[in-house]
């Protein structure tokens, strides 16, 4: 057993950690307890069922949201851990913790195990995508505090239902210690099991128009029309999108890339055509295997593939026809798709998602590629006047809230220091941006944690990453 001391702005934490058996990124259990020696109890029980995971327990007990969401990240992005198995569960003297880290960064766990427990039940239905075990505990069904109900397990797993949750198990209460019960019924067993990599997260955004987030957080969108539907972009996920889709609606799916990275383009073969750039076709049908992403296994057969450029437009049938608009930079082919039956405009990555566009490039060709980039958006400007009031809808929504994965999830608990969704005026300040870089005006500088420069002015943003 292993102690880590973790200090915040309000104090410090103490985690005890018993690492995998295994080398190399493995699954993480972490158990919220009600103080040190309770988790050191829940460590030693976990460690005995946790058979090549790792496990944690992190005692509660006058401890501050922020702090605990600072460790929490921080366990994620241990090179030991494997960020998609990273399962939350408590026991029931911390239960209340769990119902409300759960809830504030739903897409941080790949399942969440709630023995007894209060929480917010607005709050707690960012959980209705991710898998979730509750055990009942005895106890007040709903409490007010600070003026505001909290309720109980079952009031919360019936709540998630009705918020459209479909993977939420109210277990039987145990007929004695609660959370001896919850081990017996295979709670540690059923949360290494789950795995963030084959989950998605469904957000109805307006009829006939989802949109589908993944582990990355790379968004994908389906559109209905009256005789099909058009799936644009299939993200990075290695759950059924196939099948997903298909629960969303009855009517044949086929897919248009926005452009051919492996976070936007992944396992295409699940469907039967795909509308993709006329100058990207060739390279993947004559190289497959530098696009590893796009089949689902070696050796699997292309889809039907659909050449589109700029003007090119793809009829939905009754009346909704969605049109291709060509926006190169952040790949030399990118496009946009818009709607303007539903007033969607569908970017991808080439203006970004409300943090930054990428753009990658050899360092001595930067600014050449900041030239071409600066010409696309002339030539897409005049479209802008037809898209001023449309939704622009980006190929990671949550960028919106910023590009640090840490705070992205604020905006649940109402505590976003960042929002900056894409809109006309990303478009304006981004040429603005590039007249600066070409004129020596505007400076770039390291980003952080990545080898990459960065610059911006007003709400656009450039990111480079040299070849």
């Amino acid at each position: 057993m292993e102690e880590m001391i973790c200090t915040g702005p309000a104090g410090t934490l103490a985690c005890l950690w018993e690492k995998a058996a295994e080398e190399g990124p493995c699954p993480l259990v972490v158990c919220l307890a009600g103080g040190q020696e309770e988790g050191k109890r829940a460590l030693a029980q976990l460690a005995a069922r946790a058979k090549g995971a790792a496990v944690a327990a992190v005692p509660v007990e006058g401890a501050q949201e922020g702090d605990l969401a600072d460790l929490f990240w921080s366990l994620r992005q241990r090179e030991d851990v494997d960020e998609c198995r990273v399962a939350l569960l408590g026991t029931p003297a911390a239960a209340d913790w769990v119902w409300r880290l759960g809830s504030r960064f739903p897409q941080w766990f790949a399942g969440v195990c709630a023995i007894g427990g209060h929480g917010d039940p607005y709050e707690a239905r960012a959980l209705k995508d991710v898998p979730l075990r509750a055990y009942p505990v005895k106890g007040e069904p709903l409490v007010l505090r600070d003026g505001r109900a909290t309720a109980d397990v079952e009031r919360l797993a019936m709540g998630l239902r009705a918020a459209g949750g479909s993977q939420v198990e109210e277990r039987s209460p145990a007929q004695g210690d609660p959370w001896q019960g919850a081990l017996e019924d295979g709670a540690v067993e059923w949360l290494l099991s789950q795995d963030r990599r084959t989950q998605f997260q469904v957000m109805w955004l307006k009829p006939g128009v989802w949109r589908i987030d993944d582990w990355f957080t790379a968004s994908c969108y389906l559109v209905e029309g009256r005789e099909k539907a058009l799936l644009i972009d299939t993200g990075m996920g290695e759950g059924d999108l196939a099948g997903l889709v298909s629960q969303l609606t009855d009517l044949p799916v086929e897919v248009a890339v926005t452009h051919p990275h492996l976070d936007h383009m992944h396992w295409i073969d699940k469907f039967p055509r795909v509308y993709l750039h006329k100058e990207d076709i060739a390279p993947l049908k004559e190289h497959p295997e530098n696009y590893p992403s796009a089949l689902s296994h070696p050796g699997a057969s292309l889809p039907e593939l659909m050449p589109i450029e700029e003007g090119t437009v793809i009829d939905l049938g009754g009346g909704v026809q969605v049109e291709v608009w060509e926006l190169p930079g952040h790949t030399p082919h990118s496009v946009v798709f818009a709607d303007p039956f539903h007033k969607c405009l569908f970017t991808g990555d080439a203006i970004g998602s409300g943090y930054i566009v990428l753009l990658i490039t050899p360092e001595q060709q930067a600014l050449e590629l900041v030239a071409q980039y600066r010409q696309a958006l002339e030539r897409f400007a005049p479209h802008l006047p037809q898209a001023r009031d449309y939704a622009w809808l980006g190929g990671h929504g949550i960028q919106e809230n910023g590009g640090d994965g840490r705070h992205q999830q604020d905006y649940l608990a109402g505590t976003s220091q960042y929002f900056n969704p894409i809109r006309e005026r990303v478009i304006t300040d981004m040429m603005a941006l590039c007249d600066g870089l070409l004129a020596g005006e505007i400076p770039c500088t390291p980003e952080k944690n990545y080898p990459e420069a960065h610059c911006e002015l007003g709400c656009a943003g450039i990111n480079f990453r040299y070849i």
